[in-house]
């Protein structure tokens, strides 16, 4: 199979996710303290606004914005690269860690940014590891409600959502539990996400169009679709 190709451009946000291999169960609090140190170093290296994450017991998430175009390659390389060497030094394994490369997602602000974040924090919910985001300590739910700006970086759309930090927070949680209602639907098989005019644009500007018999749309609701490769009966790319 081909390697899947990787949209990007200056000031994209993506959805991304990054597996174990082999789906392996390899994280537990130690590890999500050192990924959360590799990332906070990748954030003072690359330019790029991390707007939430969940880190899982083999996978992780991320909601960020880049700065330039090669952010995207540069800085997920730096840190899936950097986050193994240490692992795997400190757990004495070798081998791979990641399942592959990481997978990412362009998401079109104005029409999905908040349920994608919703969707990150909805993971251990989901999961049934947590009852509430909250409770889950190793996702960006708490640092939102606190806005600390050490874990995360704060959205323009979600500075605008009231007057303060428990306004916004208050607001954010409605968000919430409209994303809690909806079936869960992944985005790690898909390019891009937003509106139909959204995502035919971006279909447009990565030549995507010329490939129609290639790609699929999933109707989202809410005036949403994704857009991404045609998959085989095992879930795969063709």
């Amino acid at each position: 199979m081909s390697r899947p190709p990787r949209y990007t451009y200056a000031h994209a946000v993506h959805h991304v996710t990054m597996r174990c291999n082999n789906r392996e169960f390899l994280f537990a609090a130690p590890w999500f303290q050192l990924f959360l140190g590799v990332l906070r170093e990748a954030r003072a290296k690359f330019p790029l606004d991390l707007y939430n994450y969940c880190l899982m017991t083999n996978h992780v998430h991320l909601l960020f914005e880049v700065g330039h175009g090669d952010t995207l390659s540069k800085a997920m390389r730096w840190l899936s690269t950097e986050f193994a060497r240490r692992f795997n030094k400190r757990a004495g394994r070798k081998g791979h860690l990641w399942e592959g490369r990481f997978r990412s997602t362009i998401v079109e602000e104005n029409s999905y940014f908040f349920r994608c974040m919703a969707y990150v924090d909805l993971n251990p919910v989901r999961a049934g590891i947590a009852l509430v985001p909250m409770e889950y300590p190793w996702g960006g739910h708490r640092a939102l409600r606190d806005e600390d700006s050490e874990l995360l970086h704060f959205h323009p759309l979600y500075t605008e959502l009231g007057t303060d930090p428990s306004a916004r927070f208050a607001a954010y949680e409605r968000i919430l539990a409209e994303e809690a209602a909806r079936p869960a639907i992944s985005l790690a098989n898909e390019y891009f996400v937003g509106t139909r005019s959204f995502v035919r644009r971006m279909e447009r500007r990565f030549g995507l169009n010329r490939q129609g018999a290639f790609v699929r749309h999933v109707d989202l609701g809410s005036g949403v679709l994704c857009s991404g490769p045609r998959l085989g009966r095992s879930g795969r790319s063709k």
